[in-house]
């Protein structure tokens, strides 16, 4: 039985959209299942062109309902992956009551210009959507959708206020200078394939496949060069790449592309934000997420829901129940699709919210294979078990003979562990983490007598623990060179020894103190070095199993090479590499330990 409230909903959704969608919606059919009863005779505008400012032309598709409606609300996606990539998203919103638009990015596909990334999307996408609100065909309402890059460009164009723009869905935003084309200050050499990927007017997909970049990136390792010769080895000087490495700290080039403290301040739009506990631009995602969440006021910061799944960073879009060899329950593939058309139903017609968002966090707990439900990330985790290192037996270099993390720091005055590494050597490129084919995350890694690593093993848990957020290394090492970069990986490794990649994070040692100033390490001081995991992640670690620490140098054809001297490290080669010497304390008077955030009991709001 309706009440008065779903009744007037109905009312207004009827008014709003074609009879199609409201006979459905009143009879409660899928909407996916409802399309597919209609015919692909959508009414289609290709190669629309958009009058910039400066007199340019962006190129746009435009999809619309074929009925007797006249205006719309409108759905819109900006991408540098041209156009023709949304073709079947157009049709679904089309078939859907929504005109649907997609614009090729300045410089890529039909649109005129030069494609630099980043530095013309807030623009274009406040002309954008003006242009949209012009159109016979708008009814001056425009929500913005797309993941990645594309997610990005809705926080760029949010950030100039375009006034007919009611709402964005950001998924795996990128996080410039943060997650991409580095991380911690480490740029990585995928950052130069996405750049030629994106490079001129074509989509470039078979330039884009590994195999070859493997080879280049490799060579790269191999050869010892800088850093800043990598386009000249894959032999495509690229300006862009040259620019960013100008920039290594996180300056106010990067900062420009985030929305100031007054910024956040001004939003007054519903927005869900999307990511995942394996997606490699969480990172950006939450950062803008966090920022709004610190600066928004009270009512906006009520209409910003963040969902988090169990996915890679395509799987924000294309979820599975599988990944790397992990598996998940069925509650993880959601219908991604009827989750946008039932936010975009919400927001732009004054539909239902969105079943799933019974509270403004809904995040996976992978292990229950549960969906949860928190009022925002502080509230999942209220304490935090601390694992202090220890090697009371051993010198923390054999799996099979490691080091302990203890529940309480050791008292005595032990030696510490010793880290030894030669950049000049590169055996990146044999390491497990760099030479297994597959990047599972469930991984047999047995290091044995490694001079370049340090383990540690927890004693297995007495009772299931529910790790959620970042867990942080805090390790007091002192050391002979004035940089290094140092990176910890976390594994859940289970009673019958099965290994479960948990988070892992890096640290340039000269950006100890933060990635806004490079400073020298001082050397032989001891001196705490935090390192936070890369991505939060919610997991039940299950009795029986027992935590896995490693810590390492990062030395892989991945990312940029630091040979430990003081230079920029894009300019660094091997001939004037520093053999890198560190001893990690682990006492009462230094500390060191690993820190696991540990789960809130929440109730669900009634």
């Amino acid at each position: 039985m309706m009440n008065a409230i779903q009744k007037k909903q109905i009312i207004t959704i009827m008014k709003k959209t074609s009879i199609r969608f409201a006979v459905a919606f009143i009879l409660g059919l899928n909407f996916s299942i409802a399309q597919d009863l209609d015919s692909l005779d959508v009414r289609m505008k290709f190669y629309q062109k958009i009058t910039m400012s400066d007199g340019l032309h962006l190129s746009s598709n435009v999809y619309l309902p074929n009925d007797s409606i006249e205006k719309y609300p409108v759905i819109l996606v900006i991408t540098p992956y041209i156009a023709d990539e949304n073709h079947a998203r157009g049709l679904f919103f089309a078939r859907n009551g929504y005109a649907f638009i997609t614009v090729d990015a300045r410089g890529r596909g039909n649109s005129e210009g030069e494609f630099i990334p980043f530095e013309n999307d807030g623009a274009d996408g406040y002309e954008i959507v003006n242009w949209i609100s012009q159109q016979p065909w708008c009814d001056g309402n425009v929500g913005m959708l797309g993941g990645s890059y594309r997610g990005t460009s809705q926080w760029l164009t949010l950030k100039r206020f375009p006034e007919h723009l009611k709402t964005i869905v950001p998924i795996a935003s990128v996080g410039p200078g943060r997650d991409f084309p580095k991380y911690n200050n480490i740029f990585s050499t995928y950052s130069l394939r996405w750049l030629m990927f994106t490079g001129g007017k074509t989509y470039n997909s078979n330039l884009f496949q590994e195999d070859f970049w493997k080879v280049k990136r490799e060579k790269l390792y191999e050869s010892g060069l800088p850093f800043y010769k990598y386009d000249s080895i894959v032999g495509a000087p690229n300006k862009v790449f040259q620019k960013w490495l100008k920039h290594p700290d996180y300056d106010q080039f990067w900062k420009n592309f985030y929305l100031t403290p007054t910024e956040n301040n001004r939003i007054d739009i519903p927005i869900l934000s999307i990511t995942g506990h394996f997606d490699g631009d969480q990172i950006g995602t939450l950062l803008y997420h966090n920022q709004h969440m610190k600066y928004g006021t009270p009512n906006a910061k009520k209409k910003h829901y963040l969902i988090i799944g169990p996915w890679s960073h395509g799987g924000t879009r294309n979820p599975k129940s599988e990944l790397g060899g992990l598996t998940f329950g069925e509650n993880a593939v959601l219908n991604m699709n009827q989750l946008y058309l039932d936010w975009f139903n919400w927001t732009l017609k004054g539909g239902f919210k969105p079943t799933l968002l019974r509270n403004n966090l809904v995040y996976y707990e992978m292990g229950s294979n549960q969906w949860k439900y928190a009022t925002g990330l502080p509230a999942i985790a209220n304490k935090e078990m601390q694992l202090y290192l220890g090697s009371l037996q051993s010198d923390a270099k054999d799996v099979f003979f490691s080091g302990n993390l203890l529940y309480e720091p050791w008292e005595e005055d032990v030696a510490p562990d010793v880290l030894v590494h030669n950049p000049s050597l590169r055996k990146g490129m044999y390491n497990p983490s760099y030479s297994r084919s597959n990047g599972d995350f469930y991984l047999s890694l047995n290091y044995l007598n490694d001079a370049n690593i340090l383990i540690y093993n927890a004693d297995p848990f007495k009772e299931d623990i529910t790790v959620n957020g970042k867990i942080r290394l805090e390790a007091y090492i002192a050391m002979n060179v004035v940089d290094i970069d140092l990176k910890f990986a976390t594994y859940e490794i289970t009673a019958d020894n099965t290994s479960i990649f948990l988070q892992e994070g890096f640290l340039r040692a000269k950006y100890r103190n933060g990635l806004e100033k490079a400073e020298r390490v001082p050397k032989d001081k001891i001196i705490k070095y935090s390192l936070e995991g890369r991505n939060m992640a919610s997991r039940v670690i299950k009795k029986g199993s027992r935590i896995r620490l490693v810590i390492s140098p990062i030395d892989t054809p991945n990312f940029q090479k630091n040979y430990n001297y003081w230079e920029d490290s894009a300019k660094q080669s091997a001939p004037f590499s520093r053999r890198a010497l560190l001893k990690l304390y682990h006492n009462a008077q230094y500390p060191s330990k690993l820190i696991l955030p540990i789960k809130a009991e929440i109730a669900l709001p009634k």
